[in-house]
């Protein structure tokens, strides 16, 4: 098989990116390489690292490839085909992946989702990842089989990291854009550009900075270039998020207007399945209306009246709301009636949203109730008891050694 293209500066500034979302210093990557090349006794020298990074041509495949592996960097951006040579196939024993089974227990890790209770097998999610990691790349049957069920097992192993750690989240999904961009897996392709794209938006949410929207704006225009082999469900599930991300950047009420017409065209799949039960995504009423509250909440062009009007609708239409729709709702409800300065509603909602999580043991949204907390603490309400006891029963829901 033809070994992709290599780019030195690409090469380079994704070993930069991922080295960065490793938390490690040039020095540190350099220790390690130097390990790995048998100069324990010489190591590298940090400038190294960073000439590589600026574009430097670095020859030898092997060393590219060691590099990459470090830093966990898929091995087409360093110019390595993910399929290996025969001849080498036969120097390794592949990793025994039983296909039905991973497929399975794939459908019931996506299911239990919005239940909350996902992160308990985080590590068994990572080392599935890692076991199809090196089945696909050794397979002589079935690959397509096991490529397709990395994609899904990385995409849920960002799900599960994303509210915690968005960067780690991102550069997780980096990795199965390229893989399914390579494999030409349209719907995989469109989708992973969807979940990294939210990581963007959670972050303008929480901080209302445009700039974290910028990668957000890249990967919906992505998504426009793939013209065919994409299903409905799967380009509903783009839309209802990239109508999210042009409301925020809309310059104008034409524009956001326009992008409440692109989560509205969602809207015809509310209430049809899931095509693809491997993925814990899904379009329904309530994923709908939410949507549409989060674009009149946080665009600079909305509404906090509108937004209301869209949960007190949502209310009336009674969803079974699962706990993390649970929360995210009454995350939406508090922020919604700070912004409309009715304080005790914000608290009630912000309250009912962290029993949700104690009770299930989810802590992933805890950064947005921290953020109501502070903005409560910076209002006319600040030295309301009310608020204090929300504070102590917050800390008490994040730092529960201390009590």
């Amino acid at each position: 098989m033809q070994e992709p293209e290599f780019n030195a500066q690409i090469f380079g500034s994704e070993l930069r990116r991922y080295r960065r979302a490793m938390g490690w210093t040039a020095r540190q990557l350099a220790l390690l390489y130097s390990e790995e090349i048998g100069r324990e006794d010489n190591p590298v020298d940090p400038t190294f690292i960073y000439h590589l990074e600026a574009g430097e041509m670095l020859v030898d495949k092997g060393r590219r490839a060691i590099l990459a592996r470090i830093v966990d960097m898929p091995l087409a951006l360093a110019g390595i085909s993910t399929v290996a040579s025969q001849s080498a196939v036969k120097l390794f024993t592949p990793s025994s992946v039983d296909v039905k089974e991973y497929a399975s227990t794939l459908e019931t890790y996506a299911a239990t989702w919005q239940a909350g209770t996902t992160y308990k097998v985080a590590k068994d999610i990572r080392m599935r990842v890692n076991q199809l990691e090196k089945a696909a790349l050794y397979a002589a049957t079935n690959r397509n089989q096991l490529i397709e069920l990395l994609c899904g097992y990385q995409i849920l192993a960002a799900d599960v990291v994303a509210e915690q750690s968005p960067s780690a989240a991102a550069s997780l999904l980096g990795q199965t854009v390229v893989l399914a961009k390579q494999e030409r897996l349209q719907n995989f392709y469109v989708h992973t550009l969807r979940q990294r794209a939210q990581t963007g938006i959670s972050q303008f949410e929480l901080t209302r900075d445009p700039a974290t929207l910028k990668q957000s704006f890249l990967d919906f225009q992505a998504t426009e270039q793939v013209e065919r082999g994409v299903s409905a469900f799967y380009q509903g599930l783009v839309n209802v998020r990239k109508g999210l991300v042009y409301a925020y950047t809309a310059s104008d009420k034409n524009r956001f207007t326009a992008a409440l017409k692109i989560i509205d065209s969602a809207y015809n799949l509310v209430g049809q399945p899931s095509d693809d039960p491997r993925i814990a995504a899904r379009i329904d009423l309530e994923r709908w209306r939410l949507n549409r509250t989060s674009a009149f909440l946080y665009s600079p062009l909305g509404s906090p009246t509108l937004a209301l009007a869209e949960l007190e609708e949502l209310e009336r239409e009674k969803p079974e709301a699962s706990p993390r729709r649970s929360v995210h709702r009454n995350i939406l409800f508090s922020e919604t009636y700070l912004l409309l300065d009715n304080y005790p509603m914000s608290i009630a909602h912000a309250q009912a949203a962290l029993e949700v999580t104690t009770a299930s043991s989810m802590d992933t949204l805890s950064s947005r109730l921290e953020g109501i907390y502070r903005t409560l603490r910076t209002s006319p309400y600040g030295t309301d008891p009310e608020t204090a006891r929300f504070g102590v029963a917050l800390l008490k829901a994040q730092r529960p050694e201390l009590f």
